[in-house]
């Protein structure tokens, strides 16, 4: 009497020997696709602290680092100069003129104060107008002068400040020029 039991038992023999072959097919073609674990060497280098590709450079282990700490340092200077003339540059009493010297207005340059209000500005600190050419000028007139006047009085400050700054601008583009092979700054 055939057992109605052993049909079952060779359809789970065929599936258990179905499924160690594609196991075993999916583990060798599974490392097809793995990465490789070859160790790699790099003969590349940051230089952070000067050395170069063969070892080492002139300057010693620690060259491009004092580099860098040479130009913190000098940036430094220059926010130094720069907050030292802009004292002195608000100090000054610069006079603009209009209406054929009748009005003048006095200015004062305000430096930037950071991060609150990172512009320069400019101050009329002082309005001087001639007692005749007052009485004698309509409103439009003097109100005209007055803004001419203010507006030169703004425009020698901010030739006077770009003048006080070229200093700076040679030693910053001198820092910026050492860094990452920049020119270094054209002279005049």
């Amino acid at each position: 009497q055939p057992n109605p039991t052993q049909p079952n038992r060779h359809i789970q023999i065929s599936n258990m020997k179905l499924s160690i072959i594609s196991s075993a097919l999916l583990v060798t073609s599974a490392s097809a696709f793995a990465p490789s674990y070859t160790a790699k060497t790099s003969s590349t280098s940051l230089n952070l602290f000067g050395g170069k590709k063969d070892g080492g450079g002139e300057k010693g282990g620690m060259g491009g680092m004092m580099d860098q700490l040479a130009m913190f340092k000098k940036a430094q200077e220059i926010a130094k100069k720069k907050q030292e003339l802009d004292v002195e540059i608000a100090k000054m009493d610069i006079i603009g003129s209009a209406a054929d010297g009748n009005v003048k207005v006095t200015v004062q340059y305000v430096p930037a104060q950071l991060p609150v209000n990172p512009s320069p500005g400019y101050d009329a600190t002082k309005i001087d107008i001639d007692a005749d050419y007052f009485e004698g000028a309509s409103g439009e007139d003097l109100g005209q002068a007055l803004v001419d006047a203010l507006r030169d009085g703004e425009t020698t400050a901010t030739k006077i400040v770009a003048e006080k700054y070229q200093s700076l601008d040679k030693e910053l583009s001198g820092i910026l020029g050492g860094m990452a092979g920049g020119a270094p700054p054209a002279e005049e």
